[in-house]
């Protein structure tokens, strides 16, 4: 009997089912590499997520984050709207990253002594008393803003300007016209010296800065009589001797209406200017009317502007702010500078920030670096002023630090030192609109930042900071205000005097 055969499993022929044998294991090799592969990508995303991703946000996180939203219901009373926009300034103990234990403390504890007496507050009160509290943190950006007579505070009918040898009028209305380039002895019945001891816990920052703008609060009575510093919150009593040394005493009224409330630092220096800063400056008189402005005072609306000096051999670049001013942006400008300038090859450079409350210091950092290198043997001069603030401390510092032994810092002390808590943000109490300013990041421009301080300094500053040592003025130069009325620029003057000696 035959036996019976099987019949073949994969078809008609054997060949058949080894070729299907093999393209299955093909594929399956395939699967199996892919597998892999994704298993090691996914190995290596979860290796990046753990030791780069994650430690970035825990570092970035308090620097970006928002603060609380003020809540939207408005109280009836004054002593409801008070309470509610001094729960919002509270909140700051929860974003505010330049307090210590001990001023944090102090801080809420001034909170609850005025939440106590919400009810006797008015706008200016609550305004001087917040600064107050806010100025715990003894730092430069962490202040109450805007407070400043004109500002939507009221104005007597001046505007002050500091000099080496004191307080002097700049600005008036025309009926006081005859107060232009008096020196402020008193103001009710304090000097001007006392004034600014007295209004110092309402300032954080250096005492450079306090000073600065000592002159927004003496221009409001009722800024001074909330700190109680005058008899009535609608009038002040100013002692004044004029240039014939003639000494006059003078009870002036504020002027009707208080202008519209600010939510940035208001800057007194800024009426050293002719130029009016904008169309409502009618009826008011200069002291420097009638004088060729100078220089350095004829474009304070210009963020930045250069001119060549003493037959081209000195570029002059003054930057206002470190911001864009359409249509070009200031980074352009800038690059276009240096390249204009190295055609030129001037001898030296002058950078004056005397005016520049800062900005964004990013903007600028290829021309701190590179302005050294096209002036390659001469000096590299910067002006600074108790105005030079934040991202323009940022700037001084880089100069200094890349022009090395050649670099010459000439004027006064600047606004802040060379430590400084910076960023954050500004925030609005949601009735008064008082606006206030808290910070969450760490810059040192002296000594740079260390690896000991990644969770506070400012990351970007790992890759643009420098360590350009002290900032102090290697020349101080203090202008006087005889030098100033007559229309000269005694900074400048040092500078062409020094650029002369070192040839």
């Amino acid at each position: 009997m035959n036996a019976v055969r099987a019949a073949p499993m994969c078809g008609s022929a054997f060949g058949n089912c080894q070729v299907f044998g093999e393209a299955a294991m093909s594929n399956y090799n395939v699967w199996y590499r892919l597998g892999r592969w994704l298993k090691r990508v996914a190995y290596v995303m979860a290796a990046f997520l753990i030791v780069v991703v994650m430690p970035l946000a825990f570092i970035m996180y308090p620097v970006f984050k928002p603060y609380p939203d003020a809540s939207p219901e408005t109280g009836d009373s004054l002593a409801e709207k008070n309470a509610q926009d001094l729960s919002h300034l509270r909140n700051m103990q929860l974003i505010e990253r330049s307090f210590k234990p001990q001023t944090s403390l102090a801080f809420g504890q001034s909170l609850d002594e005025l939440t106590a007496k919400a009810s006797e507050l008015d706008r200016p009160a609550l305004a001087m008393a917040a600064a107050k509290a806010v100025a715990l943190a003894q730092n430069g950006h962490t202040n109450v803003l805007g407070l400043a007579g004109g500002q939507g505070f009221n104005s007597v009918p001046l505007r002050l300007g500091w000099f080496a040898d004191g307080l002097f009028v700049v600005r008036a209305t025309t009926e006081h016209r005859d107060l232009l380039g008096a020196q402020v002895l008193t103001a009710n019945g304090l000097t001007p010296d006392e004034l600014v001891a007295a209004l110092r816990p309402y300032v954080g920052g250096t005492d450079q800065y306090a000073r600065e703008l000592s002159p927004n609060f003496m221009i409001s009575p009722e800024l001074l009589h909330a700190a109680r510093l005058a008899a009535k919150p609608d009038e002040s009593e100013f002692r004044l001797r004029k240039a014939d040394g003639s000494e006059i005493e003078r009870t002036l009224a504020v002027l009707p209406g208080k202008g519209e409330p600010v939510t940035r630092t208001v800057w007194p220096k800024r009426d050293l200017s002719p130029i009016a800063p904008d169309k409502s400056d009618a009826g008011w008189v200069h002291v420097l009317d009638g004088v060729d402005t100078p220089r350095y005072l004829a474009r304070p609306g210009q963020n930045s502007w250069h001119a060549y000096l003493e037959a081209d051999e000195i570029l002059y670049v003054q930057l206002n702010r470190l911001r864009d001013q359409e249509p070009v942006l200031i980074s352009d400008y800038l690059t276009g500078l240096l390249a204009e300038a190295g055609k030129r090859k001037v001898k030296h450079a002058v950078v004056d920030l005397r005016f520049s409350p800062g900005g964004n210091y990013m903007l600028a950092t290829d021309f701190s670096r590179l302005l050294p290198e096209v002036v390659p043997d001469g000096r590299i001069f910067i002006l600074t002023s108790g105005n030079t603030f934040s991202a323009a401390i940022s700037i001084a510092s880089r100069l200094k630090y890349y022009a090395g032994e050649r670099a010459v810092l000439v004027g006064e002390e600047m606004g802040d030192a060379g430590q400084m808590w910076g960023e954050g943000g500004t925030t609005i109490m949601p009735n008064s609109r008082i606006a206030f300013r808290y910070t969450t990041a760490y810059h040192d421009w002296e000594n740079g930042c260390r690896l000991s301080q990644l969770t506070t300094c400012f990351l970007p500053n790992y890759f643009y900071g420098t360590a350009a040592g002290s900032l102090q003025p290697t020349v101080p130069v203090a202008q006087t205000f005889a030098s100033y009325a007559a229309g000269e620029d005694a900074v400048m003057s040092e500078v062409l005097r020094l650029a002369k000696q070192g040839e």
